[in-house]
């Protein structure tokens, strides 16, 4: 039963390593596959019946700040695109001269729609 834990723990730190890099790459579709594996994984360690070694439960707690630590990165690296999607998406007034060099006033065009990103 430990031997069997400690094989399915040591498969989730690496599962949890390849998704920590998958992320830093931003590799999603590397990461939705990770996420599937990685439940998989903790279906099977729930099913697991039996006592646990303190060792093993050191490695548990290890790996579930380790889990945590992903989730944050995922979390910042998502707010990252949206708000570069948001600061490429957002309406700029060009400013235009009429030949008297008054200003005129123009339509809004997004960042992404002129070229500029």
């Amino acid at each position: 039963m430990n031997a069997d834990l400690r094989h399915k723990l040591k498969q989730l730190e690496q599962l949890i390593q390849r998704e920590r890099e998958s992320a830093r790459n931003l590799n999603v579709s590397e990461l939705q596959t990770i996420q599937d594996e990685k439940g998989l994984l903790l279906t099977e360690l729930q099913a697991l019946s039996g006592g646990c070694t303190d060792e093993l439960k050191t490695v548990a707690t290890r790996l579930q700040k380790e889990n945590r630590r992903n989730a944050q990165l995922l979390w910042t690296t998502l707010n990252f695109l949206r708000q570069s999607m948001c600061n490429c998406s957002q309406q700029i007034m060009p400013i235009l001269y009429g030949r008297r060099g008054n200003s005129i006033q123009s339509a809004a065009i997004g960042v992404l729609h002129q070229g500029k990103v």
